[in-house]
């Protein structure tokens, strides 16, 4: 496992280029890809020398986000033309040595009921799933775990790891999971439930911690807590169990936490790293 940084995920946003400078200063192997940034460059001079200036960088690449819109509150029309963007963004991201694409479950729906909302999912995931093994780029399929964000469904959908496992089954190959801690402590994950998995089942990994004083029921999605700053969150344990299964991804920090937000963007790449090497020094 390596420390990997994704900007946006602590709420704030740098041109690529300064956002890796300062993922190499504070101690970070990885960085999640912009591929806007990178494009541009690859227009402006061309696909080598693009290569050429990420691989100075020195960092690996984490992965990048799913452009498809594969969701249910797309039509088959927008879905249909988000796959063309989509082939140029994973023939990109795999020219730069990425071979992760990650995405999130919606779980629930007001217009689809659990099966429509299955059939649906699956039949343009694959579609999703045979470009990017055309690449040899995996998904990962990250399960939204909190009551009080499934409350405001109608009908609901997957959001556990087992739901989310048997959704990357149905998909394809080469789907499997992005992991989140928050979402599994919010799901009413175990450790045991992190033992069955393959390494190959798990695409990428994001940490964070809960807030105090909240039952998992009872936490906000968009309320969290700097990873191993509360202890709500079994940290360690959620990561041993990873390691023990061989995963050695990216894992990235995405708190939602608006003491985050507010620091300077250095101060916050900074605290990102110093806390995940004290959880990172506490795994061993």
């Amino acid at each position: 496992m390596y420390k990997n940084l994704n900007l946006h995920a602590l709420g704030h946003s740098l041109p690529f280029d300064q956002a890796c400078a300062l993922a190499g200063q504070h101690g970070f192997a990885g960085v999640d890809l912009d591929l806007g940034f990178l494009r541009r460059m690859a227009e402006a001079q061309s696909l080598e020398a693009a290569q050429a200036w990420f691989a100075q960088t020195g960092l690996r690449a984490g992965a990048f986000g799913l452009s498809a819109r594969w969701h249910a509150d797309h039509d088959d029309g927008t879905f249909e033309q988000s796959l063309a963007q989509l082939t140029n963004d994973v023939r990109l991201a795999a020219a730069l040595g990425c071979s992760r694409c990650v995405t999130w479950v919606m779980p629930g729906s007001d217009a689809l009921d659990f099966r429509q909302h299955w059939a649906l999912a699956t039949a343009r995931l694959r579609r999703v799933a045979a470009i990017l093994a055309e690449h040899g780029v995996r998904l990962g399929l990250e399960f939204v775990g909190p009551l009080t964000f499934r409350a405001r469904f109608k009908y609901d959908f997957v959001h556990t790891l087992d739901g989310a496992r048997a959704l990357a089954a149905a998909a394809g190959a080469n789907v499997g999971l992005l992991v989140d801690s928050f979402h599994w402590h919010t799901a009413h994950g175990s450790l045991r439930d992190l033992s069955t998995l393959s390494a190959d089942e798990v695409v990428y990994v994001h940490v964070n911690d809960a807030v105090v004083g909240r039952t998992p029921d009872e936490q906000i999605d968009g309320e969290r807590e700097m990873v191993g700053s509360t202890g709500v969150i079994d940290i360690q344990g959620f990561l041993g169990a990873l390691r023990r299964i061989g995963y050695d991804g990216p894992v990235t920090v995405e708190p939602f936490n608006q003491a985050v937000r507010a620091m300077s963007v250095e101060d916050a790449v900074r605290f990102t790293g110093e806390s995940l090497d004290c959880v990172f020094g506490a795994l061993g």
